[in-house]
């Protein structure tokens, strides 16, 4: 089997800036620049959201945004108080609440400056 060292997922942002203070400030991203037109979000210390300037990358900025960034919170991390953070500060939630699932847990959906939908989810304790 290959072996790999990290992963990352681009998105592409009319202005990238919009990206630092929802992913780094808000959800408490540490952020890496790798260029002024890439800035990577670490989820993990191998997997990173990048933000890509459009017109800078491989795409174009869009407005259908066909994609969910999925983001799980560890065991001890409070999806309560994030949540209320996020909607305090104005971003667009896609849930009215908390939600609890059979399959994936605690649940709720949000968008971010651009448009692309985040799923913050944790596994009941």
């Amino acid at each position: 089997m290959t072996q790999y060292e990290s992963a990352y997922t681009f998105i592409y942002y009319k202005d990238i800036k919009d990206s630092e203070p929802f992913y780094r400030d808000l959800l408490g991203l540490r952020l890496a620049y790798e260029s002024d037109w890439v800035t990577r979000f670490w989820v993990t210390d191998d997997y990173a959201i990048g933000a890509v300037q459009s017109g800078r990358g491989f795409l174009e900025a869009m407005e259908d945004k066909p994609v969910i960034l999925c983001i799980g919170l560890k065991d001890d991390a409070d999806i309560f108080a994030l949540y209320d953070k996020l909607k305090d500060a104005g971003v667009k939630m896609h849930t009215s609440e908390v939600e609890l699932r059979k399959t994936e847990g605690r649940i709720f959906f949000c968008e971010d400056p651009e448009g692309y939908i985040v799923e913050i989810t944790q596994r009941p304790k």
